[in-house]
């Protein structure tokens, strides 16, 4: 394959369910010439509360089909597999894999008491991966990690901003509040479709950080760096995958692009 041929080589990107197109928004957004193939692994959801070698070859299956396409480059839009899985997938695979467990520098930052936290699956705070970024960041700083083992879930059921995820964020946000933590990483693509929500019982006093831009930062450094940017004038496309029925994929998708510019179809894996 030429370099051109490889220029024009979609991106991959996956995750769980449908938290991943909180990241795939922010692609298009940033990099509207390139093509997209998203996988949502909705069969399989939630992940976070599984074993590790289970998590990791959910994640390597769904890896390993993307790559068979071909695509130019992975993105990991789920911070669990990325906590797993990252080292097994860029094993398995032929090109550059980037994961989304970003957002820390910029909490640090935009944390004015230095007491940060970040919200995540069960997996995801086990791995410490957030807290270790913010201490390389500043040693000083007060890490808070708050599980939140319902909430992924919630969401991948259609509940955006009913009761039952009020319930479970105020559950959640209570002793992130009480400790008078003003910035917080949303550290599950799911998380930032409930951001409005939080931001209701939070009011004011918390700065969300959606890890997404963090990302979107490493992909373009990746893609220049190897000189596969999409040389097109023209709208890319987008391809979602998922390996069962899903109104909600559709729900948010027209909160960000089109319905005709989308194509969507149930894979096996």
């Amino acid at each position: 394959m030429n370099k051109l041929e490889q220029q024009h080589l979609p991106i991959g990107v996956f995750d769980s369910g449908v938290g991943g197109l909180s990241v795939l928004k922010v692609l298009k957004e940033q990099f509207p010439h390139e093509h997209f193939i998203y996988i949502g692994d909705n069969k399989n959801n939630p992940v976070g509360n599984r074993p590790t070698e289970e998590i990791e070859n959910i994640a390597s299956r769904i890896a390993e089909r993307l790559d068979r396409e071909p695509v130019k480059m992975l993105v990991i839009a789920c911070n669990t597999f990325t906590v797993v899985a990252i080292d097994a997938i860029r094993n398995r695979v032929h090109c550059p894999v980037i994961g989304v467990s970003q957002g820390m520098q910029s909490a640090t930052t935009a944390s004015h008491a230095r007491r940060v936290a970040v919200m995540a699956t069960v997996a995801t705070i086990n791995s410490h991966i957030h807290k270790h970024v913010a201490l390389e960041y500043d040693p000083e700083i007060v890490v808070w990690e708050q599980p939140c083992p319902e909430l992924a879930g919630l969401i991948e059921g259609g509940h955006i901003d009913d009761e039952p995820v009020l319930e479970a964020l105020r559950e959640y946000l209570a002793p992130i509040m009480a400790e008078k933590i003003d910035a917080v990483v949303l550290g599950c693509t799911h998380f930032p479709f409930v951001q409005t929500a939080m931001e209701s019982i939070s009011k004011d006093s918390i700065h969300y950080i959606d890890p997404a831009y963090e990302t979107s930062d490493v992909v373009r450094r990746t893609l220049e760096s190897g000189d596969l940017l999409n040389p097109s004038t023209e709208a890319g496309t987008i391809r979602l995958w998922f390996t069962q029925e899903t109104d909600l994929a559709a729900t948010l998708c027209q909160r960000f692009m089109k319905p005709e510019d989308v194509q969507v179809k149930v894979v096996t894996l």
